[in-house]
C-alpha cells in the first residue's frame, strides 16, 4: 500500500485538507502517522481526489489484499524481544490485514494488554478461562478464523507445549485447535536454542508442517553472542506477506472442480467383537482434502474409522467396511478428480467349521469351535471400477502401500488399474502408518519422481501442484 503521507501531499497538504474537511490538522497528522485514513472519511477524500485525477484506491487499499479478507492471529509470548511485537502489529495493520492478538501471561510482564489494544484498536485476548470470551467458545473461534497464526516471539516454552500437545492456556490451546498455517519466530538465549530438548521440539514441529522464521545470530540482551535473536519485524512480515500472496494465488485454483477422496482404513467384521483392519491413520488423505479445499475445490471425503480431527472439506462421509466405501464412492460419481488414499481391506473373512458349514456371525464365535477356519471373500476394487466406469473422472490418483519392490509394484498397479497418477511408499517396519511424515514415489505412465521425506501436509501441497499441472494441461 502506498503511504498516506504521499496522498496527503498530492491533495494539498495537511492544512488544506483540514480546512476543506472542517477538521483539526492534528487528525490529518495522525492519519499520516498511522498510515491509515478512517473509513468514515473515505467518501470525503474521494471527492477531493476527483479534480486531481488521483486513484485513491492505491492509497486506501493494499493491492495484494483488496477484497481478499485475509486475517492473522498474532500470539505474543514472554521475552525481552516482545517489544518488537508492537512493530509487527503496526506493519500488519499498515498492510490492512485483519489482526487479532493473544498475549500469554509471561508476555504481560513486558507489555500490557491495554497498549496492544490501543495499537490494534481491538480487544487483546489473554485468558482461556474468561466467562465473557468463552461464552462464545472464543479459543475455537480464534483458532479457526485466521489464515495465519504467527507466534512472535516464540519462546522455548511455547515450542515445548506445542510439540508435546500441552494446552494449559489460551495460546497453547489455540495452537492445538487450529487448521491454519502456523509460523513460529523463535527468540531465546543461544544456549536455550541449541539445547537438545529445544532442537527436538523444533524438528518435531518442522515434521508436522509448522513453518519457522529462523532466529538470527548476534549480540543478545543477556550479553551473550549466538543464534537466538528475533528476526527484524520487517523480515517477519515479508515472510508472512509472501505466504499470503501464495495463498491468494492458489485459493481459487480448483474452483468448480469436484474432488472425491477416500481416506483411512476399513474394518471387516468377523463377528460382533472381532474384526480385521490395518494401521492407516487417515492423516495423508485428510491433509490432501484440506489442501485441495483451501485451493477452492469442492471436496467430499469418504473416510474409514480414524482418531484425528476432521479435514477441511465440503462433505465428510464416514463408513466402516470396504463394501460401504465402495457403495458411497460409486454413488457420488461423477466427479472431476478421484483420489483413493484409503487403505481398503482386500478381503473379508468368512468363518467356517467342519464340512464348510458357515457360522452365524451375528453372535460371538465360541472357543468350542476347535476346527474353525476362514474362507476369504474378495472385496470390490474401488479404483479399478472407477477407472473403467462410463463416468470415469478426468483424473484418478491411487496410492500403493508396499513392503518390497516399491516402484515395480506401483507401476504394475498404475497400468493394470488404468490410473493417471499413483503415489507409492514403503510401509515396512511401520515407517508411514500413523506418522506425521511420508516419503513417496510419484509415478505416471512415463515418469517416476522420488520425493524426499517430508510432512504429510507438504506431500499434500506438492501433490496438489502436480494435480493442477495434469488436470489443466
Amino acid at each position: 500500500m502506498k503511504d498516506i503521507s504521499d496522498l496527503i501531499s498530492l491533495l494539498g497538504g495537511t492544512g488544506a485538507i483540514a480546512r476543506k474537511l472542517g477538521i483539526n490538522p492534528s487528525a490529518i497528522s495522525n492519519w499520516k502517522k498511522q498510515n491509515k485514513i478512517p473509513k468514515t472519511k473515505y467518501e470525503a477524500i474521494s471527492k477531493l481526489s476527483l479534480d486531481l485525477n488521483i486513484n485513491i484506491e492505491e492509497y486506501l487499499f493494499p493491492n495484494d489484499y483488496k477484497g481478499s479478507k485475509f486475517s492473522i492471529l498474532l500470539i505474543i509470548c514472554g521475552g525481552i524481544a516482545s517489544y518488537k511485537s508492537l512493530e509487527i502489529i503496526r506493519l500488519i495493520k499498515k498492510n490492512n490485514i485483519e489482526l487479532d492478538v493473544v498475549m500469554t501471561k509471561s508476555a504481560q510482564k513486558f507489555l500490557t494488554p491495554l497498549l496492544v489494544t490501543s495499537l490494534n484498536e481491538k480487544k487483546c485476548y489473554t485468558d482461556l478461562f474468561s466467562i465473557e470470551d468463552e461464552a462464545n467458545m472464543n479459543h475455537i473461534t480464534l483458532a479457526r478464523k485466521a489464515d495465519i497464526i504467527l507466534v512472535a516471539p516464540a519462546t522455548a516454552n511455547i515450542m515445548g507445549k506445542f510439540a508435546n500437545g500441552i494446552a494449559d492456556d489460551l495460546a497453547s490451546t489455540i495452537l492445538l485447535a487450529t487448521f491454519s498455517t502456523v509460523f513460529l519466530a523463535p527468540s531465546m538465549n543461544p544456549v536455550m536454542w541449541e539445547n537438545l530438548a529445544t532442537q527436538e521440539n523444533y524438528h518435531k514441529l518442522l515434521d508436522r508442517g509448522i513453518k519457522f522464521i529462523e532466529p538470527e545470530s548476534g549480540d543478545m540482551a543477556c550479553g551473550e553472542f549466538g543464534t537466538g535473536r528475533l528476526p527484524e519485524p520487517k523480515h517477519i512480515i515479508d515472510e508472512i506477506v509472501n505466504n499470503l500472496n501464495y495463498k491468494k494465488k492458489i485459493q481459487k485454483q480448483f474452483n468448480n472442480v469436484s474432488v472425491v477422496i477416500t481416506a483411512g482404513p476399513t474394518i471387516e467384521n468377523i463377528d460382533p467383537v472381532r474384526f480385521i483392519s490395518n494401521k492407516s491413520s487417515g492423516k495423508q488423505g485428510y491433509a490432501i482434502a484440506s489442501e485441495l479445499s483451501n485451493r477452492g475445490a469442492d471436496v467430499t471425503v469418504i473416510s474409514g474409522p480414524v482418531d484425528i480431527p476432521p479435514p477441511k472439506c465440503n462433505k465428510l462421509i464416514k463408513i466402516t467396511s470396504a463394501q460401504e466405501m465402495y457403495d458411497k464412492t460409486i454413488s457420488i460419481l461423477p466427479a472431476d478428480i478421484v483420489i483413493c488414499s484409503a487403505a481398503v481391506a482386500d478381503w473379508r473373512l468368512i468363518p467356517e467349521i467342519n464340512n464348510n458349514h458357515s457360522l452365524n456371525t451375528k453372535h460371538k464365535i465360541k472357543k468350542s469351535n476347535h476346527n474353525l477356519r476362514f474362507t476369504t471373500l474378495k472385496n470390490p476394487d474401488i479404483l479399478e471400477t472407477i477407472s473403467k466406469s462410463k463416468r470415469r473422472p478426468k483424473l484418478i490418483v491411487g496410492f500403493s502401500a508396499e513392503t518390497e519392490n516399491i516402484i515395480e509394484n506401483a507401476k504394475s498397479k498404475l497400468i493394470s488399474k488404468k490410473l493417471d497418477l499413483i503415489l507409492a511408499n514403503d510401509v515396512s517396519q511401520n515407517k508411514v502408518f500413523g506418522k506425521d511424515t511420508n516419503k513417496v514415489y510419484v509415478l505416471t505412465n512415463n515418469n517416476c519422481e522420488e520425493w524426499s521425506e517430508q510432512s504429510k501436509k507438504s506431500v499434500a501441497s506438492n501433490l496438489a501442484n502436480k494435480i493442477n499441472e495434469m488436470f489443466f494441461s
